[in-house]
């Protein structure tokens, strides 16, 4: 009995012993917890609305900046100088409105603040709402460029964050100076001016009344495309610098300024205007080209394809094709090519044709394919040039077509040869200022093929054959 008791109160000693280790090792653990929970609890730097900071200031090595929040909700520069880079405070609130650090190193001496480049800070920031405020002071890259040292006000501790959440905090003047192109979104833009060798290669005008896009009025007798506006100002006001160099550009030929590429002028709808011209120094290996921004000779960085629209012509702004008059549209036509003549009574709904009274079975589907080929190899035009300059006449035209319509009124398009392998179209003897390609007259897939085809299939015999080459 005496060797149980014993053996029991052994059994209580190690019992004992394991749970006071135990306890031991859970207290080491909790305290430690307690601690890694303070520590990120302390990494924790700021946490506000966003929306709430009104004003920003910005100490940076190239000077002091000031940005304000005004009533619109954009972010403008007090002193006016120059407009600020919206992205960018965006960027910079997001990130600084719910900011924790990565680590900390512990209470900031002077040798530390020294060693990490905070003892005088080169970038400052602080956000404030009024009532509230919040500054960042930002020191040196890491060894490995992994991360920014920081230190923030209100705690003496220096942290670090990653290096690509750091550079936000390395302001610059033309970091929080605007990388847009132009100021403008789509629905506050008035007029498009392209300049090419000191000659308007495009003029874009927007009518507030209609709201409507077109060119200037010696295009009015042309088709006008609005989709094609509509398309080139979605990628036009989006566009952002890849980089701005130097401001106050003095020496154009550095840049190819002194002989552009393309001048650029946007006026707003709300009177004021932005101009810039593309540089001229392009060649076949470079991606990139030079932007000068005339009002403050800010040179720019864009890659070349990004510019694209400086080479749109007036052709560009023109539908894909465009019908004289649709086959369904009309109850017949006078077709004139040389010194042959047509007469065409039809109804398309009915499938019935006659030529020169002559009744032809387009029930057939080889005829009334050859037919609605004809028909459109002169109905659908396809502009390839502009040039409202000219002064034409279509006394002498290789086709003439006399549309008579439904409604009763009566179309007439010439066709004119321009004698550099186009042909002028002239709409009820008015020129369009359109041109389309000779080659659509005779040749391959032309007028001439498609007619010779179609009086094959339809049995129609021609005694006269002096068709212009």
């Amino acid at each position: 009995m005496k060797k149980v008791i014993i053996a029991m109160i052994a059994l209580l000693v190690v019992a004992g012993g394991s749970f006071g280790a135990f306890l031991a090792v859970k207290n080491k653990s909790d305290k430690e917890t307690e601690k890694q929970v303070s520590e990120l609890a302390d990494n924790v730097l700021f946490s506000f609305d966003s929306e709430s900071i009104t004003e920003i200031n910005f100490d940076c090595p190239d000077g002091q900046y000031k940005a304000v929040r005004n009533e619109e909700d954009k972010w403008k520069l007090d002193s006016g100088e120059f407009t600020i880079d919206q992205t960018y405070i965006d960027t910079l609130l997001s990130l600084v409105s719910d900011f924790t650090a990565e680590t900390n190193f512990g209470e900031a001496d002077s040798a530390k603040k020294a060693m990490y480049g905070l003892e005088n800070p080169a970038e400052t920031i602080t956000l404030s709402d009024g009532t509230n405020s919040y500054t960042i002071y930002s020191g040196n890259i890491t060894p490995t460029n992994d991360y920014y040292y920081i230190m923030v006000e209100g705690k003496n501790k220096i942290y670090t964050v990653d290096s690509i959440h750091g550079s936000v905090l390395k302001p610059s003047r033309l970091m929080i100076k605007s990388k847009d192109l132009i100021p403008y979104s789509t629905g506050e833009i008035k007029q498009i001016t392209v300049k090419k060798d000191g000659e308007i290669a495009y003029d874009l005008i927007f009518d507030e009344e209609t709201l409507t896009w077109s060119m200037p009025e010696e295009y009015s007798n042309l088709p006008f495309d609005q989709t094609a506006v509509s398309s080139m100002l979605t990628t036009f006001t989006r566009l952002e610098a890849q980089q701005l160099l130097e401001e106050h550009l003095e020496d154009l030929s550095k840049y190819g300024f002194d002989k552009p590429t393309a001048e650029v002028t946007v006026k707003g709808l709300d009177g004021t205007e932005k101009s810039f011209v593309v540089g001229g120094k392009n060649d076949e290996n470079r991606t990139y080209t030079y932007v000068l921004q005339k009002d403050s000779n800010q040179v720019q960085i864009y890659n070349i394809s990004e510019l694209n629209f400086i080479n749109n012509t007036p052709v560009n702004f023109l539908p894909d094709s465009f019908t004289s008059a649709g086959m369904y549209d009309v109850t017949g036509f006078e077709f004139t090519f040389g010194d042959n003549h047509d007469s065409f009574t039809m109804d398309m709904n009915e499938r019935t044709l006659s030529v020169n009274g002559e009744d032809i079975d387009i029930q057939k589907s080889e005829t009334s394919t050859t037919f609605q080929n004809f028909y459109n190899s002169f109905s659908v035009l396809i502009f390839t040039d502009t040039d409202v300059k000219a002064t034409p006449d279509n006394s002498d035209p290789l086709v003439t077509v006399i549309y008579h319509t439904k409604d009763g009124t009566d179309v007439k398009v010439d066709f004119v040869d321009n004698g550099n392998d186009k042909c002028y179209i002239f709409r009820d003897d008015v020129y369009t200022g359109g041109l389309i390609d000779i080659a659509k007259i005779n040749g391959k897939n032309s007028v001439r093929s498609f007619y010779d085809a179609f009086c094959e299939y339809a049995g129609i015999i021609k005694t006269v054959r002096n068709m212009p080459t």
